[in-house]
Order: structure tokens, then C-alpha cells, then sequence
């Protein structure tokens, strides 16, 4: 469910750069973008917590916004290796979770969200290869035990 959510904050952010959804190039709409490729940057992490890592809500850091916290705790309870594209804006795109709604001035970058739409969708790939491995690796373990 959340991969499905994230896939549409990403599809949002992607009308809101596009010529048809800001026809102006207003920098605000540029922001709203920012908003959600960080929305879906984070719920494609908080799926990995749940889906690769098998932790769920209740992990106590499990209820942050911060995409860097995220990607630590991908890392500490996973083999996952996240990018280091992901690494290296993880602040930035943290950031513009809040500033994109409550500051008037502008605080992202066109081409950073554009950035960040692409490693949204390279966190996506890397998370769904992790899940076919996990899934193969079950079942391999389950055709062992099934001999034994």
C-alpha cells in the first residue's frame, strides 16, 4: 500500500514540474513537487522498514520525517545499499518536507527535484530486487526443509 502511495506523490510531483501543471513556472508549485518526492522518497523507505526489514509502526523510529534516519535504519536492519545520490540529498530532501508547506519563499530547485524523482525511482527498483531476492531465498528454504 504505501509503494502505491508513493508512486502517486511522485506522479503529483511530476505534473507540478511538467509545462502542464505549471505552465508558469511558479516557484511555489516547484515547492509543492519537493513536497511530494519527499513524501514518497520517505514511504518508499518506510516500506522497505516494513517489507525488507520486517519492522512495522510501532519501531520506535519508524515515525520520522527525516530521510536520513530512514536510510540508517534500512541499512542497520538490511543488505539493502542505498545510493549515494540518496545520501548526499537525503537532507535536502528532508528539508522540503516542511519548508514547502509553511515558508513563502521558495526552497527547492527544479533540477534537484528532477534529481530526486530519479533516485526515487532508483530506492524503488533496488527495494523491489531486494524483495524478489527475499522471496527466492524463502523459498529455497522452504524446498530444503521440505526434503529434510
Amino acid at each position: 500500500m504505501l509503494m502505491d502511495r508513493a508512486d502517486r506523490d511522485i506522479y503529483t510531483a511530476r505534473w507540478l514540474i511538467s509545462p502542464e501543471g505549471n505552465p508558469s513556472n511558479d516557484e511555489l508549485l516547484d515547492d509543492m513537487a519537493a513536497y511530494h518526492v519527499q513524501q514518497g522518497i520517505e514511504k518508499a523507505l518506510k516500506y522497505a522498514l516494513h517489507s525488507i526489514c520486517g519492522l512495522d509502526e510501532t519501531y520506535r523510529g519508524y515515525r520520522t520525517h527525516d530521510i536520513m534516519t530512514l536510510i540508517n535504519i534500512v541499512m542497520d536492519h538490511s543488505d539493502l545499499t542505498l545510493s549515494e545520490r540518496l545520501m548526499n540529498m537525503a537532507n535536502d530532501i528532508t528539508g522540503w518536507e516542511a519548508h514547502s508547506r509553511y515558508d513563502d519563499s521558495p526552497a527547492s530547485v527544479r533540477k534537484d527535484i528532477v534529481e530526486a524523482i530519479a533516485i526515487y525511482e532508483e530506492l524503488k527498483q533496488q527495494i523491489h530486487e531486494a524483495e524478489e531476492h527475499n522471496s527466492v531465498s524463502e523459498e529455497s528454504q522452504n524446498s530444503e526443509e521440505s526434503y529434510e
